[in-house]
């Protein structure tokens, strides 16, 4: 079993390393080059406005579904068509809710195709993870991995060769990158029920009124959690779209950080993915957990430091290498951005803590508070300082959430302050500002001086104690 686990994780982060940064940056990015940050910005406002609302497709039946069908197989064909009719009722409510809100905002007047078709995109993507939760929890892991970046390598081949081949005289419009996604969406949704159909041997809609309340009442502490953990980190782009007189344009200049602050979330919430079930095995067996913690802190908070301090020189080289128009603006908010990014993980393991643990309560408060934090400096910044504004309010809401819950974790499971650990962290935030601003200074190419930097950045990294293989090979056989 451990082997067949590592091998498929392996497998599985395999792909997405290599075809997350492709779509990210040679699809995504080029897109916004193609059509500019006006389009683009309207079109990353709905799409943040789509997201926002997209657990109510949900309301926890993804993570229900994965820990009932794990312990027994034989659920699957009873559980699947109940709760495939769920999420049906759900996807309809969500539609009608995101829908009438976007209409309130305007954009069913600006593009209601757009609107339309990116709430049926996160509709066919919540249906994918459903799909994908059955497919795990049975154990077809390569078959998962393939549906986990089918839309993405799609996306990849159709519109790379819209951006790059010679199909449309280098005309691009942002309506064909949504009707692209939905394509490929479509594509992995029917392949992901193929994969699945040879253990479900029927696919039905059958509505149980029991079963559904019964799964709505468990799941909806964990669903408020969520809902306002995306409120808080979607709000920004839809009201800057919506605060300022060249709004679309701000949003676009904001999406420009965002797309490598989401990168590297991707990369990050691999851990919370591996850790949640280790944490919740062991708080069950009052086993130890504090060293895989802070194996996990010095990695996933030591790393984003490192990004942080990094991105505070480098900012606008480095979103240089892929947008033809970079400004200061832009700089400056991907920066703030990345500092909020420390705040992220500081969840990913100390939230993820107390996830493990069922201290839905407290999470949701600290998420409640967060989300007024959010608001409040959305509606103060943005109207100053446009996107800035707006990565200055992602900055303070995710350091608040974090260092609550840190806060709250120590106090809970009476952690002792790991002084060593900090300190490592606490001498490489200080350390690496030096060398990283003598590689900006000193070196006449700035390309050069970014790279120097990096590897500068990397080895102090691994001098300070932050990577460690043999405990992450450890971390990840306990997964077993």
């Amino acid at each position: 079993m451990h082997k067949k686990f590592i091998s498929n994780l392996g497998f599985l982060i395999l792909l997405n390393v290599i075809i997350k940064p492709i779509y990210i940056l040679g699809i995504d990015a080029q897109v916004q080059n193609r059509v500019g940050e006006e389009e683009y910005g309207l079109y990353f406002a709905i799409l943040n406005l789509s997201f926002i609302f997209n657990i109510l497709i949900d309301l926890g039946i993804n993570h229900f579904n994965n820990r009932s069908i794990s312990r027994d197989e034989r659920r699957l064909s009873s559980h699947f068509s109940k709760l495939l009719s769920l999420k049906a009722l759900f996807a309809i409510g969500y539609s009608l809710l995101t829908v009438l809100i976007g209409v309130a905002l305007g954009y069913a007047e600006k593009a209601p195709e757009m609107l339309a078709l990116l709430v049926a995109n996160q509709v066919m993507v919540s249906f994918i993870l459903f799909v994908r939760s059955n497919l795990t929890a049975t154990q077809l892991f390569v078959r998962d991995s393939i549906v986990s970046v089918l839309d993405r390598a799609l996306l990849i081949l159709i519109c790379g060769g819209l951006l790059y081949g010679q199909l449309t005289n280098g005309e691009f419009k942002i309506e064909w990158f949504v009707y692209v996604q939905t394509l490929a969406y479509f594509i992995t949704l029917v392949l992901a029920l193929a994969f699945l159909f040879p253990k479900t041997k029927r696919l039905r809609f059958e509505f149980d009124r029991r079963f559904a309340r019964l799964i709505v009442l468990n799941s909806l502490p964990y669903a408020l959690f969520i809902l306002m953990g995306s409120l808080y980190n979607r709000l920004d782009g839809v009201m800057l779209e919506n605060l300022l007189p060249n709004g679309t344009f701000e949003a676009g200049i904001y999406a420009q950080g965002f797309r490598y602050y989401e990168a590297a979330g991707m990369f990050a919430h691999l851990f919370p993915v591996m850790l949640m079930p280790i944490f919740a095995r062991m708080l069950k067996e009052k086993e130890d957990f504090t060293p895989i913690l802070r194996m996990a802190t010095r990695l996933l908070v030591g790393g984003s430091i490192l990004l942080a301090v990094y991105f505070l020189f480098f900012s606008h080289e480095v979103l240089s290498w892929i947008y033809v128009s970079v400004s200061e603006s832009s700089a400056r908010s991907f920066s703030a951005m990345m500092f909020g990014f420390v705040g992220l993980t500081m969840f990913y393991t100390y939230g993820t803590l107390l996830t493990a643990n069922a201290n839905l309560k407290v999470l949701n408060t600290i998420a409640g508070i967060s989300l007024g934090v959010n608001v409040v400096f959305n509606f103060v910044l943005i109207p100053m300082y446009g996107a800035f504004g707006a990565a200055l309010a992602t900055l303070v809401t995710q350091l608040t959430a974090g260092i609550a819950q840190w806060v709250v974790a120590h106090r809970k499971f009476q952690l002792q302050l790991d002084k060593v650990l900090w300190r490592q962290i606490v001498l490489f935030a200080l350390g690496f500002p030096f060398l990283a601003w003598g590689a900006k200074s000193f070196l006449e190419s700035t390309t050069i001086g970014a790279l120097v930097a990096a590897l500068c950045g990397l080895v102090l990294f691994g001098l300070s104690g932050a990577i460690r293989p043999k405990k992450l090979v450890e971390l990840i056989k306990s997964k077993e």
